[in-house]
């Protein structure tokens, strides 16, 4: 089976040094498995967090792999996690996604790499809209992807 380096690492089939120079795409996987983690409480996404430099920018979550997976720990058993866009730019991944945490709640989460690692955490999640505003726009609808990358 052949797969690309950050798959392959978050499978447990390639050592962790085979993702030191990472693509947009694989940020962006392992932000997206990361955030699954939540929900599905897979510890291999967390060998992406730098284990010797890891600030949380949220009050409720410690800095460091421990007070993640101590957060992860804590969540519901419930917990649902749905990533609806995300971006990268260099050292930064931007995620959207629908949590299902202490009720429906919809979230943006940043992310930064540093030598292949996560090592800097946001997040602000608010509660989920049940219907759409006067505009009749939602949370999270609209374009899921960007296409018009030529315009700078």
């Amino acid at each position: 089976m052949k797969v690309s380096p950050v798959v392959g690492v978050i499978l447990g089939l390639l050592p962790r040094a085979s993702t030191e120079s990472l693509s947009k795409q694989d940020k962006k996987e392992i932000v997206r498995s990361l955030l699954k983690s939540l929900e599905t409480r897979d510890r291999k996404p967390l060998a992406f967090i730098n284990p010797k430099k890891f600030i949380q920018h949220d009050p409720r979550i410690e800095d460091g792999v421990e007070g993640f997976k101590r957060y992860i720990a804590g969540l519901p058993a419930d917990t649902r996690v749905n990533t609806v866009r995300i971006v990268a730019d260099d050292d930064y991944v931007v995620a959207q996604s629908e949590f299902t945490l202490s009720g429906p709640q919809v979230g943006f989460d940043i992310f930064r790499f540093e030598n292949g690692l996560i090592v800097e955490h946001w997040e602000n999640l608010e509660a989920k809209c049940p219907r759409p505003n006067g505009s009749g726009r939602t949370q999270i609808d609209g374009p899921t992807e960007i296409t018009d990358l030529d315009k700078d």
